[in-house]
């Protein structure tokens, strides 16, 4: 058989396997992912409560979903790969996005480094969207906008939380100042949310009139100026 001949009956074949591998290629599934729920979850080495634990994972701990099972699922976990209960998992992720979800409702820190003590970046409102780049055990390392640093993971979720806004009020009301983080001071601001301008920080105790009260910020005046103060700051 000639050289030409050999190529052409090559090229055929090679066209052939293209075809057919093309639409094998098509049927692969995205990337599913998950959070941990309900406490404190195992990582198994096999699908059996028996099996030896390789690691617990907090709730809010974002994992990859390798195998979804009806009571077994086959995860992947900061490197580690083995099984979780599939009634802890949160499932419906298809992106590493998720949620700021906090118990307050007054928002999130992003810190330096994942602990407590670090030095805090900025805070973000409850519902911000954030990248998890890197997922941890009660740390995730996030990025939000151009900004990245590391959220607890406690608060972070697959979906957003339901704010109910609340009813304004028209009768202005007194209230004074208090900080449930046990500072000393609360700050006053020339407009609601964490990352607003600070007019001036006020020591817990001090007096405020309250013009319209809300779910998270509330318009107060105090010494005669107008601006605003997280609603869970101040005591009725």
């Amino acid at each position: 058989m000639s050289n030409r001949k050999t190529n052409r009956v090559l090229s055929i074949a090679l066209a052939g396997a293209l075809c057919l591998t093309a639409p094998a290629m098509a049927l692969a599934s995205e990337t599913e992912y998950a959070t941990v729920k309900g406490g404190g979850l195992n990582l198994r080495q096999t699908a059996s409560l028996d099996a030896k634990v390789l690691a617990q994972y907090g709730t809010g701990t974002w994992i990859e979903v390798v195998k979804k099972g009806e009571v077994w699922s086959q995860v992947k976990v900061n490197g580690k790969e083995g099984y979780m209960m599939t009634k802890y998992l949160d499932f419906g992720l298809k992106s590493k996005t998720l949620y700021v979800r906090t118990n307050t409702g007054i928002g999130l820190n992003l810190r330096e480094a994942p602990n407590l003590c670090a030095k805090i970046i900025t805070s973000f409102p409850v519902n911000t969207a954030v990248n998890v780049i890197q997922a941890g055990d009660t740390w995730h390392k996030v990025k939000v906008g151009e900004v990245s640093g590391y959220m607890s993971s406690a608060y972070l979720s697959a979906t957003k939380q339901a704010v109910t806004p609340a009813a304004p009020q028209t009768k202005p009301t007194c209230a004074v100042l208090k900080n449930i983080n046990g500072g000393c001071v609360v700050n006053f601001r020339k407009a609601p949310g964490m990352k607003t301008k600070i007019i001036k920080a006020y020591p817990v105790g001090t007096a405020v009139t309250v013009l319209e009260k809300g779910e998270l910020w509330s318009k107060v005046e105090i010494n005669g100026q107008q601006g605003y103060v997280s609603t869970y700051m101040l005591k009725f």
